[in-house]
């Protein structure tokens, strides 16, 4: 295909944002696994999903502005933009991330606490009632165990009977 050095260096201009914008989203990755500890399967995992994107992500840009041709300032570009990337901002992203995060978390469960609020009065003005129910509820529970181990035999035979006459039916 015919090119002209302009689409060329555009191709290249791109293809260094993309790096910059995989490093951007590895970042994001690292940023979760900040506040989300997981385990080492699920870093492996995460980390082969992310370079299958990346790479995906490098080749749409060389069908989009290259005709589909996959070229060596392709790669050097995605490389320049990584190191771009990493050099300019990427502590302070992950790290401004992390507050940022951890911040919006923090103001999340203050606003269901809000919101529960009523609630957990409701809850703490019926505790007693509920546990006083409860208590001679358990206690006339307790009894009728009690009653039913001496009386064992009798309510056993019982049971037994009332089941197999269902049975028959």
């Amino acid at each position: 295909m015919y090119s002209t050095v302009s689409d060329e260096a555009v191709f290249f201009l791109c293809c260094i944002a993309v790096g910059a914008l995989a490093v951007f989203l590895y970042d994001i990755l690292r940023i979760s696994r900040r506040i989300v500890k997981v385990g080492v399967s699920v870093v492996t995992a995460e980390d082969i999903l992310f370079f299958v994107v990346a790479a995906l992500m490098l080749f749409y840009v060389a069908y989009l502005k290259n005709s589909g041709e996959v070229r060596w300032q392709g790669f050097i570009g995605g490389a320049l933009g990584v190191v771009l990337y990493i050099f300019v901002v990427r502590n302070r992203v992950v790290d401004t991330g992390t507050v940022l995060v951890r911040w919006f978390m923090k103001m999340f469960v203050g606003a269901v606490r809000i919101c529960l609020f009523p609630v957990r009065i409701i809850f703490k003005a019926l505790k007693k009632p509920i546990a006083v129910v409860a208590w001679y509820t358990g206690k006339s529970l307790r009894r009728a165990k009690r009653l039913a181990r001496q009386a064992k035999l009798r309510v056993g035979m019982r049971a037994k009977g009332a089941f197999l006459m269902l049975r028959k039916k």
